[in-house]
């Protein structure tokens, strides 16, 4: 980065350059405990409708890093049966190659006047924050989903609760290689302006129809009044 550029702008040009790193690119070591916990206040601090904070993470420690292999093993086959050797150890490798892997869960908060929509927007924010805050401390991150993460099985062996979702698992480490070159993307791609004459397109409503009024009061003859006794 330019020396000139203010902090702002460092900042920015940081969040410009941010790319998904693949796990077989990253090496020890991994952010420690107190990174992490800086990384995951981040993620917090991302936009949040109601404060509801509905996601959360698991760390997977280098202990348990094989028996989390062997669920993932397990996933692969009650997917393939006959799955080739090659295609179990790869699936092994998912679990145990990342210097630090973390499962993303989202947990939407069902009884919240907040629509579930906008739940999943502050998760995906908070997702955002996290990996962009690990490129902020010089460490390749990525997340990695795929069909594993439907299993539910697979789910409830990692801790995943009945009505919250496994989104993916995060990655990170240091980068021992530099992932390729991120292709160009135009902001036009996602960028219009609204030229406010769509409300001439829209075909015109008809009038409602004009509803009956009461009927006029009828004048009562002098023959049909009635007489006292």
């Amino acid at each position: 980065m330019p020396r000139h550029m203010t902090g702002a702008q460092r900042i920015l040009e940081v969040l410009l350059t941010r790319r998904s790193v693949s796990p077989r690119r990253l090496q020890a070591p991994a952010p420690n405990p107190d990174e992490l916990d800086a990384i995951l206040q981040a993620g917090l601090r991302a936009p949040d409708h109601g404060a509801l904070h509905p996601w959360r993470v698991i760390e997977f420690r280098a202990q348990n890093r094989e028996a989390l292999a062997w669920c993932f093993e397990q996933e692969k086959l009650r997917r393939d049966p006959l799955a080739a050797p090659a295609d179990l150890k790869r699936a092994r490798e998912h679990a145990t190659r990342a210097p630090l892997l973390l499962g993303f869960v989202v947990s939407p908060r069902e009884r919240s006047k907040i629509p579930a929509r906008e739940q999943w927007l502050g998760a995906g924010a908070a997702l955002g924050n996290i990996l962009s805050a690990a490129h902020q401390l010089g460490y390749g991150a990525i997340v990695l989903s795929g069909e594993r993460c439907f299993d539910e099985t697979l789910a409830r062996q990692v801790g995943v609760l009945p009505g919250e979702y496994l989104v993916g698992f995060i990655s990170m480490g240091t980068i021992r290689e530099a992932p390729p070159q991120a292709r160009e993307l135009l902001s036009q791609n996602v960028w219009s302006c609204w030229q406010g004459n769509a409300l001439q397109a829209l075909p015109e409503l008809p009038e409602p129809p004009e509803l009956p009024g009461p009927a006029p009061a009828q004048p009562i003859r002098p023959s049909e009044r009635m007489r006292g006794n």
